[in-house]
């Protein structure tokens, strides 16, 4: 997570990075949500593997001739 005052600029990804990123992201949510012993927790990483899902998804690997 980036600092207040950090000015520094985020990382760029490529596409296919970035998606590998997210899904990465998403399955270490779904094993936060299978380890969580309290209601709430599990549905908080649950969503949040959902929303990293559906951006990954959103993601368009081309892949050049």
């Amino acid at each position: 997570m980036r600092q207040k005052n950090d000015t520094s600029e985020p990382p760029v990804r490529s596409d296919e990075d970035e998606r590998a990123y997210l899904l990465k992201r998403a399955k270490d949510h779904q094993q936060l949500s299978e380890r969580s012993q309290e209601f709430a927790s599990k549905a908080i990483h649950e969503k949040l593997r959902q929303l990293y899902v559906d951006r990954a998804e959103r993601i368009e690997i081309v892949v050049p001739d």
